[in-house]
């Protein structure tokens, strides 16, 4: 559930997001909220343009997603709506969609108490404006109603700054590198394990 109030003038909003546990005010004219199938195009464009964008950041690629059909990100969409233990998330800038976050627990008996966020992105020419922030909010938000969890796990190259700076000021830690994690056009990139524990 939704609702959209003016405040200080006709043109400006303040979103209430209430379905993703209690309600979250964010910042004017922007909404959060679990992507579906009806996004798929919109969630494909976004995610194509960051692989092209920020292919050292990613373990896919422009060149091999740019070939699947519109089908296959629709039905990566369909798995998690009102899931519990994955979600994925998108920021709606004027009903723009200009960032994506993804969330899964994992399966296994032994690791079930460990979930990880993949995926993080915002378009270019949107970042430093706070959306990445309140995404990462209120993926831990939804994550620490979740009975069970402890952890939450994530992963950054190690050159990537503003990503690494975002993800400490939410107490997310190093705990480990993975030297040569990716091959880029020839590149090693190494990348942090960061980690967060909610207990």
């Amino acid at each position: 559930m939704s609702g959209t109030y003016p405040v200080a003038s006709n043109r400006i909003c303040l979103t209430l997001v209430t379905n993703l546990s209690s309600a979250m005010l964010v910042k004017p004219c922007m909404q959060i909220r679990e992507l579906t199938k009806s996004d798929a195009l919109e969630y494909r464009g976004l995610r194509l343009r960051a692989l092209k964008e920020y292919p050292t950041v990613f373990s896919s690629s422009y060149e091999v997603e740019r070939e699947w059909p519109l089908a296959r990100f629709a039905d990566r969409l369909a798995e998690t709506p009102g899931s519990t233990d994955a979600f994925m998330l998108g920021c709606f800038v004027e009903d723009d969609l200009v960032g994506s976050l993804g969330f899964f627990r994992y399966e296994a008996p032994k690791e079930m108490h460990t979930g990880r966020i993949i995926a993080v992105h915002v378009a270019a020419e949107h970042q430093g404006s706070g959306y990445g922030r309140a995404m990462v909010a209120a993926a831990l938000e939804r994550a620490r109603r979740i009975s069970g969890l402890s952890t939450i796990q994530l992963t950054a190259t190690t050159t990537n700054e503003p990503a690494k700076s975002l993800y400490a000021s939410f107490g997310f830690e190093i705990c480990g590198t993975t030297p040569r994690a990716m091959l880029v056009e020839g590149e090693y990139i190494d990348e942090h394990l960061m980690v967060l524990k909610l207990d």
